[in-house]
C-alpha cells in the first residue's frame, strides 16, 4: 500500500484540481461529502456508479432493484456531479445519493463512521484501496458489477503485483462480462468471479416521443445522418474530415458530434466551425435552427439514446486513437448498423461479436470510414446490417436478473 500511498500523494493536486472545477461549476455539487462528511446513513444496499456512463448502464438494475425489494433503503454514490443528476433525474425521490470520498484513509473513515449498510456493490471496475478496506472493516460484503478487465489493463496490474493481488482480494465477487475477464481476474488473486454477461445488454428501446421531434428538425428531408458518440480529443478532427469527405458525394448529409468530456464542448464546437461547418449547440440553439445545420454537437448529458434514435449510423468513438473505445450496445438495441474504429481492445468480447454477427463493422482510417458511411447510405444495407446489430444485443441479455440473484444472496 505504500506505493499506492506514494500515487495518491502525487496525484493530490490534479484531484483537489478537479474538484474545485466541480464546485465552480456545478451549484449542486456538494464538497463536504467528497471530503467526507456524509453524516448517518442507513442503506440495505450501497451502489457505487462513478459518472454518468455507470448509472445509465445501472438504470434498469436499479430501477428493478427497486421494485423486487420496495420496503429496503438503496444508496448510490457518485464521483461526478453529471453522474448525480442521472440520478436525481430517474430516482431522485426513492434513493438516498453521496459523493464518493475521495480515497484518502481518513476522508473514507469519516464517510462510513455512521453508515448502517450490509453490502456494497460497485459497477464495472473501479477498485479504490482505502474504501474497500474501511468497507471489509466494517463486516461489508463487497461485489464488483459488471467487472470487465481487458488485456492491457491487467499486464498493468500484473507489473505490480505486490500490490493487486491483495487489491484483488478485498472484494467478495467478481460478476465479470465474460470468461476472459474472469481469467484476468481470478490470475490476479480475485477469490470468487463468476461469468454473469453485461448489464448494458438488459436494456429496451426507450418510447421517446421527443426522438421524432427532434429528428424531424434536423434532417425535415430525411437527410442522411450519421454520430460520432463520445469522442476523445484527436478523433474530432478526423470525423470531421470524413464528414467533409462525406459531403462532396452526399451534399445534404449531417453529422452528430458527441464529445465524451464536458469540458470540451466548447472546443470542440470552435473546431467544428474553424473547419467551415454550419454547427449548431444542443444546449443553445432552438430546434428550428437545426435544419440549417450541417453539424449538430451534442452537448448534453444522458440524452446519447435520443441522439443514437435519430441518426442513421452510429460511429462509437474512443476507437480511432488508443483510447480502446466505448460500448457499442446501445445503438445496437435500437437496430443501428455500428461502426468502430481499430482500438476497442476496452470492449473487445462485444464488439468482436457483434462484428462477426455483421452488426458492425470496423474501419481504419477515415478514408475506409467514408467508404462504410457511403455504402450505408442504401436504406436497405442499413436495415439488414441494423437487424443484425439487434439481435445480437438480444442473444446477450440475461445478465440483469443474474445479478440481481447475486445481490440478494447476501
Amino acid at each position: 500500500m505504500w506505493l499506492y500511498r506514494v500515487l495518491l500523494a502525487l496525484a493530490s493536486p490534479f484531484i483537489a484540481r478537479r474538484i474545485w472545477r466541480f464546485h465552480k461549476r456545478y451549484a449542486h455539487y456538494r464538497v463536504q461529502e467528497t471530503l467526507g462528511h456524509w453524516g448517518a446513513v442507513q442503506a440495505d444496499l450501497w451502489l457505487h456508479c462513478a459518472s454518468v456512463g455507470e448509472v445509465l448502464a445501472a438504470k434498469p438494475l436499479i430501477a428493478r432493484w427497486l421494485e423486487v425489494n420496495p420496503g429496503k433503503q438503496l444508496l448510490i454514490s457518485t464521483v461526478t456531479p453529471t453522474g448525480e443528476e442521472q440520478v436525481q433525474k430517474w430516482f431522485a425521490d426513492r434513493v438516498q445519493h453521496r459523493y464518493l470520498p475521495l480515497d484518502h484513509k481518513v476522508c473514507v473513515q469519516r464517510a462510513l463512521a455512521d453508515l448502517i449498510c450490509p453490502q456494497l456493490a460497485i459497477i464495472e471496475t473501479e477498485l479504490w484501496p482505502n474504501l474497500l478496506q474501511t468497507a471489509k472493516a466494517k463486516g461489508m460484503i463487497i461485489q464488483i458489477i459488471n467487472a470487465r478487465l481487458s488485456e492491457r489493463s491487467a499486464k498493468r496490474y500484473e507489473t505490480f503485483g505486490c500490490f493487486s493481488k491483495p487489491l484483488m482480494a478485498l472484494p467478495d465477487r467478481f460478476l465479470a462480462h465474460a470468461e476472459a475477464d474472469a481469467k484476468r481476474f481470478q490470475s490476479l488473486g480475485a477469490k470468487d468471479v463468476s461469468v454473469v454477461g453485461n448489464i448494458k445488454f438488459d436494456i429496451t428501446a426507450p418510447d421517446d416521443s421527443e426522438a421524432p421531434i427532434w429528428r424531424e428538425a434536423f434532417a425535415p428531408n430525411d437527410e442522411f445522418v450519421w454520430i460520432a458518440a463520445s469522442t476523445h480529443e484527436g478523433e474530432d478532427a478526423q470525423f470531421l474530415e470524413a464528414h467533409k469527405a462525406l459531403r462532396k458525394q452526399i451534399p445534404q448529409a449531417k453529422l452528430i458530434l458527441v464529445p465524451r468530456h464536458p469540458e470540451r464542448f466548447d472546443a470542440v464546437y470552435e473546431l467544428s466551425q474553424q473547419q467551415g461547418f454550419h454547427t449548431v449547440r444542443r444546449s443553445a440553439d432552438q430546434l428550428d435552427t437545426w435544419a440549417q445545420a450541417e453539424v449538430l454537437l451534442g452537448d448534453s448529458m444522458g440524452e446519447m439514446m435520443r441522439y443514437f434514435a435519430i441518426s442513421d449510423v452510429a460511429f462509437v468513438a474512443g476507437s480511432m486513437i488508443e483510447r480502446g473505445g466505448h460500448n457499442p450496445i446501445e445503438p445496437a438495441i435500437l437496430s443501428k448498423p455500428v461502426i468502430v474504429g481499430a482500438h476497442t481492445f476496452n470492449f473487445a468480447d462485444i464488439t468482436e461479436s457483434l462484428v462477426h454477427d455483421q452488426g458492425a463493422i470496423r474501419v481504419q482510417n477515415v478514408s475506409e470510414l467514408v467508404t462504410e458511411l457511403l455504402r450505408l447510405q442504401d436504406k436497405a444495407v442499413r436495415k439488414t446490417m441494423g437487424d443484425n446489430a439487434l439481435a445480437n444485443a438480444k442473444a446477450n441479455q440475461g445478465a440483469l436478473e443474474r445479478v440481481l440473484l447475486s445481490l440478494s444472496s447476501v
